[in-house]
């Protein structure tokens, strides 16, 4: 389980062996993907709605918000992946709040095998609602 930005996962190759989760911010062209096979692609704005000093601006992209039905999503996504599949990547826009979130929770849901130090800057609303919908 890696938490990658999107320049290095449009680098990645392409893989029968590795699935990606791509989280795109709303309005944004989507990452480059072409040759893997399991893809799942979600579009959530980079806001912690569980902070109680959310600033202004934060507060502009609640709309927009990580969502308990795109959790429900991932984990459906996770759970049909074929036995062939030993490696998921996430990947956002800077590799280290959103993706980080979705990383470190599929660790905590289903045991995947990652470096918990480098997703040390999740966001802890993507990640609350991701638990909270786990199996």
């Amino acid at each position: 389980m890696f938490a990658v930005s999107r320049g290095i996962a449009e680098k990645l190759p392409r893989l029968e062996s590795v699935a990606v989760i791509s989280v795109t911010a709303p309005g944004r062209p989507l990452a480059i993907l072409d040759g893997f096979k399991q893809v799942l692609r979600l579009s959530f704005a980079d806001v912690d709605f569980m902070n109680p000093e959310i600033s202004p601006r934060a507060k502009e992209k609640l709309k927009a918000a990580f969502r308990p039905e795109q959790a429900e999503t991932i984990r459906e996504f996770v759970e049909r992946l074929p036995g062939g599949v030993v490696t998921v990547v996430v990947r956002c826009e800077g590799g280290y709040s959103r993706s980080c979130a979705i990383a470190l929770g599929l660790h905590r849901l289903y045991g995947y095998e990652t470096d918990t130090k480098h997703l040390a800057e999740a966001n802890p609303s993507v990640l609350c609602v991701l638990m909270l919908s786990g199996p």
